[in-house]
């Protein structure tokens, strides 16, 4: 048995499988669309043409994001005071990526279920931490939006919007009384009807994640981790036009980024090619070019990320198959051992 079929037995991991398989088939689509549009004959070819020794590079500042993010990831564990060996909360933090690929990434919910397995106490405080790495990238996306004014004088305007969408998501994220006044709201809509006690508890939580003290180098380490792939991109665009700056590209990749996530699709397929393509040939960059580029960049992101995912399961599923008692005493991090009472897992 494979180990996503085996993932996909445990139940916030169902239909794994068939979403991968949908996104999959959406990406083969995606790329025939792009190679009917262009000439598959010359996108091809100037893919085969791309320096390897700049692709190793991309790849580098893809897994540059990666460790960022997982040094964001530990430290808001560490906040909320959720006790993981750092083995096991990188193999939760790596499977996070191919949990990411369902529609708003809300698959990656379930990162909370595996630090409870893994002996890290509640899930709640876990599901804070998702939402506000979350939050903190479409902030940290915005940002990298602003790097438009340095190189499109003429759109003023649309960075003035920028600029009030990422200090009014900054706001509404860091100002506790305004998030106090929303809760019971929310609390009381049909959607969340019965959810009120979650709903506290995760607050709580995400209200210790969202002080100055932790905002602000949480979003620097977001904005440092998105800007080292939107540098990726730049180096994929300059080796095809260099006369594009490495700020026109890391807006591109920004902004490509935005309207895949805003799609809803799965990894942002179909919108966030498209409007990289489009963007880049908007900039001068010839369309075969434009969509080889976009299909490099897309590999050395999305897919680069759902590959290590893949790869991270058998780690994660091994780490689900010991017994947590055991887990706790070899990994000798003081974490309280659990005990069996009646078919049930609780802690002395």
């Amino acid at each position: 048995m494979s180990p996503l079929v085996q993932l996909s037995n445990h139940q916030p991991f169902r239909g794994i499988g068939r979403g991968l398989l949908i996104l999959l088939l959406l990406g083969t689509v995606t790329f025939a669309v792009l190679g009917f549009v262009g000439d598959f004959e010359q996108i091809r070819d100037l893919i085969r043409d791309f320096s390897v020794s700049t692709l190793v590079v991309v790849l580098l500042l893809s897994a540059v994001n990666y460790w960022l993010r997982f040094v964001r990831w530990q430290m808001y564990l560490r906040q909320l005071d959720v006790r993981l060996h750092w083995s096991r909360s990188l193999a939760i933090f790596l499977t996070g990526f191919l949990l990411a690929v369902t529609p708003g990434k809300a698959g990656e919910l379930a990162k909370a279920w595996l630090a409870r397995e893994f002996g890290g106490g509640r899930a709640r405080p876990v599901i804070a931490v998702v939402v506000t790495e979350r939050l903190l990238d479409v902030l940290a996306v915005l940002l990298l939006l602003l790097s438009s004014v340095f190189v499109f004088t003429g759109q003023r305007a649309f960075v003035a919007a920028i600029v009030l969408v990422a200090a009014g998501a900054a706001v509404v994220v860091a100002y506790g009384p305004l998030t106090r006044r929303l809760l019971p709201l929310l609390a009381r809509s049909r959607l969340a009807r019965g959810r009120a006690a979650l709903l506290i508890d995760i607050h709580q939580a995400f209200t210790k994640l969202v002080e100055p003290r932790m905002l602000v180098p949480g979003l620097a380490l977001s904005t440092a981790a998105w800007a080292a792939e939107g540098i990726g991109c730049a180096l994929v665009v300059r080796h095809y036009a260099p006369s594009v700056p490495v700020l026109a590209s890391v807006f591109d990749y920004a902004a490509s980024s935005v309207a895949g996530a805003a799609s809803m699709i799965p990894g942002g397929l179909v919108a966030a090619e498209g409007s990289l393509v489009l963007l880049l040939e908007r900039q001068g960059v010839a369309l075969d070019a434009a969509m080889a580029s976009t299909v490099i960049v897309r590999a050395a992101t999305l897919w680069f990320a759902v590959a290590v995912g893949v790869l991270a399961m058998p780690w994660v599923l091994s780490l689900l198959r010991r017994p947590r008692q055991v887990d706790d005493e070899e990994d000798g991090q003081g974490v309280e051992p659990h005990v069996h009472q009646k078919g049930d897992v609780v802690q002395k």
